[in-house]
């Protein structure tokens, strides 16, 4: 039994650990997300462009000002920008002692990553200041191709380190070379834990990265740090994190310093024995470590040890007992009446048990009640969860679809002074007419997103089923989440209105052309095309695209919850569960199947307005061949028009 107990305690730390991790794990990231658009967003600024082409004093005396201010109010650490040849020309800390003003850092890895045209990550110890932060650069390019330097924004991680040092739980970060960079422990950080070679070692410590640190190994007295998802048991050497999250200090030779030769059989220092789960953040090269103290495993198994033990013990003396008892009735019942006395038993114990068994369905009736409240609440906070992450995922597409129309407004609207400064009144006409026009598709993306945003009232009624289809396909389109253009809708003349809830239908659209775009990714040419078709007394609605298709083992388990194909990390697996579930609420039906010259078409059927109740269950599919309406993004204003301006 103990040894039962152990095994079911160590699932439960596995599972609690790597849901934790997670949970630290896209705390992390959104820590080092926080600031990620801002030199991206710098990089196509005016003042930073003219900059890098005209880089005069009185431009960098303006730059210097505006970044000092953006770096307040961003929250950033420094935000800085470089020339071609790495020198730094404008910075926010420009009036402080340490400023960057001068300083050529064409040396860092971030500005060579500038340098190569993508986007920068670097994490190491300021050459200036001596504070370690995480580096973010980008390349800047007036034409659009040349580079005329990068802008850096540099974010500081040491309040995330302060919150994690406070917790309860014993956390690390290690980056590519296996050093610790964040830790709960302060005397973990920037030890080495992979152990580096002699040969990479000077050099590494050379090149400042970690400051000044000696990066010590990792005080490990047996075991090894686990390489996969697996748990792993080892022992450290030091400080012990108590349950309150204060860190207990340990004794130390002062003849043996921290150097990694400790001896693990020294009686004066505490040995703490860990249960390890480990994960790796695959766009930084790091690897996070979650360790729970064994002790509490221990500790576990020996009181349920004892409890069993206990039970045992009074299992068997109830069974003495009631021998006993048995026994004296047996007795009792030979001298007796029996007959008599056990009728009147029987009786008393069947009204008792049914008695019982009422109160006991009573309660039942009402405990079902509630938790199908329950379930009808979590369901909706469900939909509403699920559309939040989405628009979680969309909001890049958004800001780079927002991007382009704020740049060519900006643009117009200098044209139009000058050309009414010369009198050219047409051309001034024309520009702030197509400023209108980029308002309004700007209007048209904030709208659909907030109808998409919007918790959905239960409002079952007559929907237009093209409607809304347009409207999913715009939404994907304008937020730049589909990642393609070549959309088709076919759909008959003279639809009937369905029997739904507008908002949640539109959802289920969304989640089904997000999969299809998803399963094109990498496919040459891909194609999404969706249908809409009429047949009796149901509108049938097929979204088929060109994609790798779907696993035959993996069809019967599409709709299930948390059942997901994609990578750890990029979905729930509640994105079809929820549409099942929608869909099944307005009486229709949905499912999936392969098309015979590969990739996958999702089914949906759904009950005209009039339809007949009894048959909401009955599905039955058809082909399609009507007109076909194609649609796709919008190209950008600014190169489409640059020549007006």
């Amino acid at each position: 039994m103990t040894e039962f107990w152990r095994e079911a305690k160590l699932v439960d730390i596995t599972e609690d650990g790597r849901n934790k991790l997670e949970l630290y794990r896209s705390n992390l990231q959104g820590a080092i997300k926080e600031h990620e658009y801002l030199p991206i967003t710098l990089a196509s600024d005016k003042r930073i462009i003219d900059l890098a082409l005209y880089a005069d004093p009185a431009n960098a005396a303006a730059v210097n000002v505006y970044l000092e201010k953006l770096a307040a109010d961003s929250g950033a650490s420094d935000i800085y920008f470089m020339d071609g040849s790495g020198t730094t020309i404008a910075a926010s800390n420009w009036n402080s002692q340490a400023s960057f003003i001068g300083r050529n850092f064409s040396f860092r890895p971030y500005f060579q990553q500038a340098r190569s045209g993508v986007t920068g990550h670097y994490f190491a110890f300021g050459i200036t200041s001596n504070v370690p932060g995480y580096y973010i650069s980008h390349p800047v390019r007036p034409d659009g191709s040349t580079f005329a330097g990068a802008v850096i924004v540099k974010t500081h991680l040491e309040t995330l380190v302060q919150r994690w040092t406070r917790g309860s739980e014993s956390v690390l970060v290690t980056d590519q070379n296996g050093i610790v960079i964040i830790a709960s422990h302060p005397e973990w950080r920037f030890r080495d834990l992979a152990g580096l070679t002699p040969k990479d070692r000077p050099r590494i410590i050379a090149s400042r990265k970690y400051g000044d640190y000696p990066l010590d190994p990792m005080p490990l007295l047996d075991g090894t740090w686990p390489m996969d998802d697996d748990l792993g048991v080892l022992s450290l050497s030091g400080s012990q994190k108590s349950a309150t999250g204060e860190v207990s200090p340990t004794v130390i030779d002062d003849a043996n310093p921290i150097s990694g030769t400790r001896e693990a059989a020294r009686p004066e220092q505490a040995k703490t024995t860990y249960l390890v789960t480990g994960s790796t953040l695959p766009a930084q090269g790091w690897r996070m470590y979650l360790l729970t103290d064994k002790s509490s495993l221990d500790r576990s198994v020996i009181s349920a040890g004892l409890m069993g033990g206990a039970a045992h013990i009074i299992l068997t003396g109830l069974i003495f007992i009631i021998l006993q008892r048995r026994r004296a009735m047996l007795e009792q019942l030979e001298i007796r009446d029996w007959s008599q006395r056990e009728l009147e038993r029987q009786v008393r114990l069947r009204t008792t048990d049914l008695m019982s068994t009422n109160l006991r369905l009573a309660q039942e009736i009402t405990e079902r009640s509630r938790t199908e409240d329950a379930l009808r609440s979590a369901q909706a906070e469900l939909v509403q969860t699920s559309k939040l992450a989405a628009l979680g995922q969309m909001s890049a597409g958004i800001a780079h679809e927002i991007n382009q129309p704020l740049t060519a407004i900006r643009s117009y609207a200098e044209n139009a002074l000058k050309f009414i400064e010369r009198g050219n009144s047409d051309t001034a006409n024309r520009n702030l007419q197509r400023i209108s026009e980029l308002t309004d598709r700007m209007g048209r993306i904030t709208n659909n997103l907030k109808t998409f945003s919007r918790r959905p009232e239960r409002d079952i009624q007559p929907v237009d089923v093209p409607k809304q289809m347009q409207k999913a396909i715009d939404l994907v389109l304008e937020t730049g989440r589909a990642g393609l253009t070549n959309i088709t809708l076919t759909h008959d003349d003279d639809l009937k209105p369905v029997i739904a809830e507008a908002n949640q239908l539109t959802q289920v659209f969304t989640n089904l052309i997000n999969n299809a775009a998803d399963a094109c990714q990498n496919v040459e040419n891909a194609q999404i095309d969706v249908g809409i078709t009429a047949r009796e007394d149901r509108v049938l609605v097929k979204v088929n695209d060109n994609g790798h298709g779907i696993l035959p083992d993996n069809l019967p388990k599409l709709f299930d919850p948390f059942f997901t194909t994609k990578p750890f990390g990029d979905g729930l697996g509640l994105g079809l569960s929820i549409c099942y579930g929608i869909i099944r609420s307005f009486g229709g039906t949905i499912r999936a199947e392969n098309r015979p010259n590969g990739g996958a078409s999702f089914i949906i059927e759904l009950r005209q307005e009039g339809a007949n109740d009894d048959e909401a269950e009955n599905s039955s599919s058809t082909g399609l061949d009507v007109p076909v309406t194609t649609f796709g993004k919008t190209a950008s204003y600014v190169e489409a028009h640059k020549d007006q301006a």
